[in-house]
């Protein structure tokens, strides 16, 4: 058991690692479709794939290494892990906003 979860955690990070530079390199190359110009969409990808990395890892971790046997367990924790964590996001970048707004005036 303990040779499955680094084998994961090794693969987990390489492959976070290829995503992350495919990623980076789509957006730079169409940077001005997708940003207008701007940097401000690179900028989320390395947290997006470090969660993402944590999410496969503690997932094959808590299913002892393996995938679980009903596919739609995986797809339904996906998509809960997605929607908690952009109301997160959502809420955290509000925040943001509305205090670093009120001290710029």
């Amino acid at each position: 058991m303990e040779n499955e979860i680094l084998k994961i955690n090794i693969l987990s990070i390489a492959v976070s690692g290829l995503l992350m530079l495919f990623s980076g390199i789509g957006l730079y190359y169409f940077k001005l479709a997708v940003a207008s110009g701007g940097i401000r969409y690179f900028l989320p990808i390395p947290p997006i794939s470090v969660a993402a990395y944590i999410f496969v890892f503690n997932l094959f971790k808590s299913y002892d290494g393996r995938l679980p046997e009903k596919t739609m367990a995986v797809v339904s924790e996906i998509f809960i892990s997605t929607a908690i964590s952009s109301l997160i996001f959502f809420a955290f970048t509000v925040f943001l906003i509305i205090i670093i707004g009120m001290f710029i005036k």
